[in-house]
């Protein structure tokens, strides 16, 4: 084989090799940063609606504290405690009704003697359970199905009149505001989506939330044994983001990261499908791919013209050598340069010169 075929394929070979290893790493290289910037954008929107959803409770507990502090309620609850002045307890129903039907996010309120006896009530929540003054500020009492398929929250809290409890409030608000938080699905791509979950007595993971999939759920019981690896995840306040492949509830791979509300018991998972994020980086790879190609013409043309162009001088060598056999000993190689292959060249000429005079000493003898 003609070197230089031997020096054009050598040198295509190692730049195509020297590609494709360079390929490989910055495919991985890419893979790994787009799949951290995943995990970091999810992790913020994780932060984000926890924080969305505290400034929710937040919002519903400042609603108890203005209705609490009203005045005239204080001063009406302690005449009718000391008294059963009944105009008092007009006055307390008609403030708890007024105050019901003010706010559009309220369903009831409950006004309660420290015993745990109902004073006065107005609103259209049908269940019922233990009312107690609460030791903190504002307590959330629990979450419970509303009647129109959606989610009531109730809120209690201690009334004082001078510096002494006289008598408790619990407010039932209803948690459509939630939903505003968990239907945003910016930055979850076309199937990611937010759901929040709570653990009941019985065991049992609750959704609290409509899912993007399922529409029209909401409050949807899932056993516990059977939840899926993220509502796990959410309910044991795991906060670490899970960049390895999960089971959500409708046995898909997801990535996911996860939020514990203390306060309200409620766990947040934000997530989004391992298949589709991991399309990016399908897209990535076609895209390298395309690339190499391009490169590896380029390389194919520049390493041939290349090696033809490393090998002229052997060649030419080769050429003078050849004559030179055929009994031509005038003829003289390009000793042009200072690498080897210019000293070979040099010391073919002086080994022609040699030869040449060799046969003209012969002529004249």
């Amino acid at each position: 084989m003609d070197i230089r075929i031997k020096i054009s394929l050598t040198l295509v070979l190692v730049s195509l090799l020297s590609m494709a290893v360079l390929a490989t790493i910055a495919y991985r290289t890419s893979a790994v940063l787009l799949k951290e910037f995943s995990v970091r954008q999810l992790t913020a929107l994780a932060e984000s609606k926890k924080r969305d959803l505290e400034k929710v409770h937040e919002g519903w507990k400042d609603q108890v504290r203005l209705i609490r502090s009203r005045s005239q309620l204080k001063s009406s609850l302690r005449r009718y405690l000391d008294t059963g002045d009944q105009d008092a307890l007009y006055t307390i129903q008609r403030i708890v009704e007024d105050a019901t039907t003010a706010v559009d996010s309220v369903d009831r309120i409950t006004i309660f003697s420290v015993d745990g006896t109902e004073i006065a009530s107005f609103g259209r929540v049908p269940f019922r359970h233990q009312l107690k003054v609460p030791d903190i500020d504002v307590a959330t009492v629990g979450t419970f199905p509303s009647p129109t398929g959606g989610v009531n929250v109730a809120l209690s809290s201690a009334i004082t009149f001078e510096g002494q409890v006289v008598a408790g409030i619990e407010i039932v608000v209803d948690g459509d505001d939630l939903f505003t938080v968990t239907a945003n699905y910016t930055g979850l791509g076309d199937t990611g989506e937010a759901v929040l979950v709570k653990l009941t007595e019985d065991g049992s993971a609750m959704v609290l939330n409509p899912l993007r999939h399922e529409p029209g759920s909401g409050y949807v019981p899932r056993p516990a044994v059977e939840a899926s690896d993220d509502i796990r995840a959410a309910l044991n306040g795991d906060q670490q983001p899970q960049t390895e492949r999960l089971k959500d509830y409708r046995g898909i791979d997801v990535w996911s990261a996860t939020r514990y509300l203390s306060e309200l018991g409620w766990g947040l998972i934000v997530k989004v499908d391992a298949d589709e994020e991991e399309a990016r980086f399908d897209i990535l790879r076609e895209q390298m791919f395309d690339i190499a190609l391009a490169l590896s013409a380029f390389a194919i043309i520049g390493g041939a013209l290349l090696g033809f162009h490393l090998a002229r001088p052997i060649h030419e060598l080769v050429v003078v050598v050849t004559k030179m056999r055929q009994g031509d000993v005038s003829v003289r190689a390009d000793a042009r340069g200072d690498d080897e292959i210019a000293y070979l060249a040099e010391s073919l000429n002086e080994f022609a010169e040699y030869l040449e005079s060799q046969r003209d000493s012969q002529s004249d003898a």
